[in-house]
C-alpha cells in the first residue's frame, strides 16, 4: 500500500475533446507590394525565404456542439478596420460563427506583406485584392477541413524556458535616448509554453508553441518574403514530431525582441527559429503520456531513504467556455484625423511617410471620441485559458496572469481580431519609448486591460 501523503502530484494541464487541425500556404503573388519597414529601399520583394502559412485549430466538447476556431496567419499587421474586417468578416459569415468563437491571430512577422486595400495604388498594389481573396479562401478551406477531421484528442501543456527574447528598450549611454534594440542588461520574460495534441491512438497531431519575441529577426534591408523565425522553428519541430503540424502562438511581446534583430540576412531568422524549436522540443520531451500524472508512491530503504513515484491515470478536463467582453480605455493626447492626413501629405522621406501613414490608420480606427472599448477574448479549454486582444500587450500582462492563476496554463495572445498598436506599462510613459510615442491610450490602460482579463478568467473558473 502506498504511504499516506499530502505531497502534491506532478501533473500537466489538459483538455479533452474533439480537435481538428489543418494548414495551407498563403504566399503572396509575385510582384505584389511588400514594403513593411520605413527603412526599406524596395517596394517589391525579390523572392521567398520560407512559405507563409495559415493554420486552423478547431475545438469542440462533443458531437453536435458548436466548435470554436483558432486561425493563425503569417502576416504582419492590419493597417485599417477595412483591412481586417474585409477578411475576418467573410470568414465569420461563411462559417456562421457567433462573436467570440473565432480568434484570428497574426504572427506579426515583419517580413510578411501588408494587405490593406488602401495600398492599391502603391507599386504592386494592384495584386493585393487577389491576395486578400486567397487569404479568405485559405481561412475557409483550413477551417472546414479542420472541422471535418475533428477526432477525440487530448491537449497537454508543458512549460519551459527559451533565452531567445531580450528586452528591446536600449538606452544609448551617450545621450540617454531609448531606441529599439537588444538591451542586454534588462530582464526579459523567457517563458515558453508548449501544447501537444494527441489522438486516441497516442499519435501527435499538432504542437502549439507559445512564445513572446517580436518577429523582427530581419529588417528593412531584407528583400525576401519571410515568416521570420517561426518558419525554421516549425520546420524543426515538425521534422522531429513525425510531421505533426506545428502552430505558433504569438505571445505578449510589446517590449521583447530576438537576440538577432533587424538584420539583412534571413539566416538570422533561421538561427532564432532553431533556438526556439530546440527549446520547444525539450518541453515536449518532458511531457507525460496523455491522461497521466505522477504521484508519490512509497518510501524505499536503500543507502539513503528513497522516495518512489508512479504514474496514475487522471481524466482530463473537458470544459470549453468562450467570453467576449470590453474594457473602456481613455485615449491619449492624439492629433485629429485631419492633422494625421496633413502629416502624411507633408512627410518628405520614406520612413517619415511610413510613420505618418501608420499614425493615420491607427487614429481612424479609434474614432473621434475620448475613449475606446477594447475587445478582450478569453477561451477556457480545460485547464488552460487563452486571452487575446487586438493589441500588443507587454509581457507584464502574461507574467501577471500566470501568477494570479497558477493552477491553470494561461496563454496571452497579441494581435487577435484586429490591431491597435501597443499598450505600454504606466511606468514607461515618462521614459518616452517608441511604443509610448505611438500608443493610442493613456498611461494605466495596460493595467486596466490586464485586470479586466483577470476578471473574465475568474468568472469562467
Amino acid at each position: 500500500m502506498p504511504d499516506e501523503t499530502t505531497i502534491p502530484a506532478l501533473e500537466q494541464d489538459e483538455f479533452s475533446g474533439l480537435i481538428g487541425i489543418d494548414t495551407a500556404e498563403i504566399n503572396p503573388p509575385e510582384g505584389m507590394y511588400a514594403r513593411t519597414w520605413g527603412s526599406s529601399r524596395h517596394d517589391i520583394a525579390e523572392g521567398l525565404h520560407r512559405s507563409l502559412r495559415a493554420s486552423c485549430l478547431t475545438f469542440c466538447e462533443a458531437e453536435g456542439s458548436p466548435p470554436v476556431y483558432f486561425i493563425t496567419l503569417d502576416l504582419m499587421a492590419w493597417m485599417s478596420d477595412r483591412d481586417e474586417a474585409g477578411i475576418r468578416g467573410p470568414v465569420e459569415t461563411a462559417l456562421e460563427i457567433e462573436p467570440g468563437r473565432l480568434i484570428l491571430q497574426l504572427s506579426h512577422s515583419h517580413g510578411a506583406p501588408f494587405t490593406d486595400p488602401a495600398l492599391a495604388d502603391a507599386p504592386g498594389g494592384d495584386r493585393i485584392a487577389s491576395y486578400r481573396r486567397d487569404i479568405i479562401a485559405a481561412c475557409l478551406t483550413t477551417a472546414r477541413a479542420a472541422q471535418a477531421t475533428m477526432e477525440p484528442c487530448i491537449l497537454s501543456w508543458g512549460v519551459g524556458k527559451c533565452g531567445l527574447a531580450y528586452n528591446r528598450d536600449l538606452v544609448l549611454p551617450e545621450t540617454g535616448e531609448i531606441i529599439c534594440g537588444v538591451n542586454p542588461v534588462a530582464a526579459a520574460d523567457d517563458t515558453l509554453i508548449v501544447g501537444r495534441i494527441s489522438n486516441g491512438a497516442g499519435q501527435v497531431r499538432a504542437t502549439l508553441v507559445h512564445y513572446a519575441a517580436h518577429p523582427t529577426s530581419v529588417g528593412g534591408a531584407n528583400r525576401l518574403i519571410s515568416p521570420d523565425y517561426m518558419g525554421a522553428m516549425r520546420e524543426l519541430v515538425e521534422r522531429e514530431t513525425g510531421g505533426a503540424t506545428c502552430v505558433f502562438l504569438h505571445g505578449a511581446d510589446g517590449e521583447l525582441t530576438p537576440r538577432r534583430s533587424f538584420e539583412d540576412d534571413v539566416e538570422a531568422a533561421d538561427q532564432n527559429g532553431r533556438e526556439l524549436g530546440y527549446a520547444a522540443l525539450s518541453v515536449l520531451a518532458g511531457l507525460f503520456r496523455p491522461g497521466e500524472r505522477m504521484v508519490f508512491d512509497r518510501r524505499l530503504e536503500s543507502g539513503a531513504t528513497l522516495g518512489l513515484w508512479r504514474f496514475e491515470s487522471v481524466p482530463p478536463d473537458t470544459a470549453i467556455d468562450v467570453t467576449l467582453d470590453h474594457v473602456t480605455l481613455n485615449l491619449g493626447s492624439l492629433p485629429t484625423i485631419d492633422e494625421c492626413r496633413a502629416q502624411c501629405d507633408d512627410a518628405p522621406t520614406g520612413f517619415e511617410r511610413e510613420r505618418a501613414q501608420r499614425r493615420l490608420a491607427l487614429r481612424e480606427k479609434v474614432g473621434a471620441g475620448p475613449t475606446f472599448d477594447l475587445p478582450i477574448y478569453v477561451w477556457r479549454l480545460g485547464r488552460s485559458f487563452l486571452v487575446g486582444a487586438p493589441i500588443e500587450f507587454y509581457s507584464d500582462v502574461q507574467i501577471s496572469l500566470r501568477e494570479q492563476f497558477p493552477d491553470f496554463t494561461v496563454v496571452v495572445l497579441d494581435v487577435c481580431n484586429g490591431f491597435l498598436s501597443y499598450l505600454p506599462r504606466a511606468e514607461d510613459y515618462p521614459r518616452n519609448t517608441y511604443p509610448v510615442r505611438i500608443s493610442l491610450f493613456e498611461a494605466g490602460s495596460m493595467e486596466r486591460a490586464r485586470d479586466k482579463a483577470a476578471e473574465m478568467i475568474t468568472s469562467m473558473m
